[in-house]
């Protein structure tokens, strides 16, 4: 089996970042929210203004993690200031202790290695 490995070229000062969060289920209210607006909030992530790309993992039965690529910082901050984030964020300030959610946001440093066809950073800088 053949295949090539490649990398893509970063500007100087690269403006894209990768947003990783998740959500973890801590009760019976948070699974059913979370399994309930999964797909909705996959869907509307992938299609807002600026992202780019949206990789979604199931990590346990009560836990998933999702990674974006966006064009900017000031796209992803804009998603945050919409309705679609507010829409959201609604369950969890009625539910406080029902889900913990975490995210870290990451500009590229360094091209990525990719084979076959571009995914993540490249699909910005490829």
């Amino acid at each position: 089996m053949s295949y090539s490995i490649y990398q893509v070229e970063l500007p100087e000062n690269p403006e894209a970042i990768a947003f990783v969060n998740g959500f973890l289920a801590r009760d019976r209210a948070g699974l059913i929210w979370m399994w309930k607006n999964l797909l909705w909030i996959k869907n509307t992530t992938a299609t807002a203004d600026g992202c780019v790309q949206l990789k979604a993992g199931i990590c346990a039965a009560n836990e998933v993690l999702m990674v974006s690529y966006w064009r900017s910082p000031q796209s992803l901050q804009a998603f945050f200031k919409g309705k679609f984030h507010r829409q959201m964020m609604q369950f969890v300030a009625k539910h406080p202790e029902s889900l913990c959610l975490y995210n870290e946001t990451y500009q590229p440093t360094a091209s990525g290695k990719y084979s076959h066809e571009p995914q993540g950073m490249a699909t910005i800088y490829g």
